[in-house]
């Protein structure tokens, strides 16, 4: 029994000593594991709803983010910064809210004219442009200026703003009438609900490869030259200078562009 004890003994201490001295026990490999899991810094907190247009967004029928160019992008600045990614799906209505709290660190395809303060976010680089498209049915007149959408219902998107339109929908003279997606729009102006869909060329070209409609449409490019997408970063983040750094590293290596061309659909050029 004594010895049977005395053997219960040795183990107990041997298991005390390998947890205190790690590197002893396992060698240098543990030891660098340990630290791997040491030097991983805070989830980045990056604001991706469905709201944002395919390719932008890409969500599972369970309504998780399941690809698009946002989680392309933004799962590789989170490996710049040796940190996982928390996605919080946060409707475009209540992010720059978020973003200046710092409760969202990132949000992504945003330009400063589609948000109420810009000043009090930081931007990273153009990370592209995009052509602004109003998309009719065939059988409609082309629209070539703002006076061809004047009484007219407009497809729009929850929470988003359009510069060019935006007086005449404070002075009624154009009916802004929102959903949730630009498929919904689209289907809306199939069935003759609406006169006329706001939507971007990536997303629109990327659903009319995938989707069939009961119509046929044509995309008329609006009138003014077409913005620069950005991403915003919340003042807040401790780290916002790293993230900034991270988009420059992106778009410098070429992946920016890399990215788009895979989510292009057959657009005209």
């Amino acid at each position: 029994m004594r010895i049977l004890q005395a053997l219960r003994g040795g183990v107990y201490s041997i298991i005390r000593c390998c947890l205190l001295l790690v590197p002893a026990c396992f060698g240098q490999a543990g030891a660098e594991g340990i630290k791997t899991l040491n030097v991983l810094s805070p989830p980045l907190k990056a604001a991706v709803s469905d709201t944002n247009a395919v390719p932008f967004a890409i969500f599972s029928r369970s309504g998780q983010l399941s690809g698009g160019m946002a989680k392309d992008i933004l799962d590789l600045v989170a490996q710049e910064l040796r940190s996982p990614v928390q996605y919080l799906d946060i409707p475009r209505a209540r992010l720059e809210p978020w973003l200046v709290a710092g409760e969202a660190e990132v949000g992504c395809f945003l330009n400063p004219d589609w948000v109420s303060q810009p000043q009090r976010f930081d931007w990273t680089d153009t990370l592209f442009f995009s052509r602004q498209l109003i998309i009719r049915r065939r059988d409609s007149a082309a629209i070539r200026g703002l006076a061809d959408l004047y009484y007219k219902r407009v497809g729009t998107t929850f929470g988003f703003i359009y510069p060019e339109l935006q007086q005449a929908f404070t002075e009624r003279l154009i009916v802004r009438d929102d959903a949730h997606s630009l498929q919904s729009n689209l289907k809306r102006l199939a069935q003759r609900r609406l006169d006329a869909v706001m939507a971007v060329d990536l997303s629109y070209f990327y659903l009319l490869d995938r989707e069939q409609f009961d119509t046929e449409f044509v995309a008329d490019p609006i009138w003014s030259s077409p913005p620069g997408v950005f991403c915003a970063v919340s003042q807040q983040s401790p780290r916002r200078q790293a993230i900034l750094r991270a988009f420059s590293r992106l778009k410098a290596q070429g992946v920016i562009e890399q990215l788009l061309q895979k989510y292009k659909g057959n657009a005209p050029g």
